[in-house]
């Protein structure tokens, strides 16, 4: 019996800290997204974003990305985009991405990890843009 009720207590402890992983939304319809070189990329013109098809590189990059509990450095982003959703409403977000190793993060609020499918996509368009000037 005593056996019993540790399993029974060892498992109630487990699924209390079995939380959900806490994952990134967009507050809404995005219509435009603002794309501002931060860092070395500082002196690149503002870009905008409309296109459906380029707003979607941003969605499947960010959308349902997990959060990252390792703590973040102190480099700072090489974009910033401001994120115009459809109310009129308007989000900050601090992007980077390292196209050597394919990976990527961002910053709202709490740091994500870009997803992993979506990363070679968002990083040729972030390099297109920087040949373009």
């Amino acid at each position: 019996m005593k056996k019993m009720f540790i399993i029974f207590v060892l498992l109630f402890l487990v699924g209390c800290n079995n939380e959900e992983m806490k994952t990134f939304e967009f507050a809404g319809e995005i219509q435009k997204i603002i794309v501002i070189g931060q860092g070395t990329n500082a002196k690149l013109d503002k870009q905008e974003v409309e296109n459906a098809t380029q707003i979607k590189l941003f969605e499947d990059a960010m959308q349902d990305a997990n959060i990252l509990s390792q703590p973040h450095t102190d480099e700072g982003p090489l974009y910033k985009l401001e994120v115009m959703y459809s109310d009129n409403s308007k989000e900050i977000i601090d992007i980077w991405y390292y196209a050597s190793a394919n990976t990527g993060r961002f910053y709202m609020n709490d740091m994500y990890s870009l997803n992993e499918e979506a990363i070679p996509a968002l990083i040729e368009f972030f390099e297109s843009y920087k040949e373009v000037k």
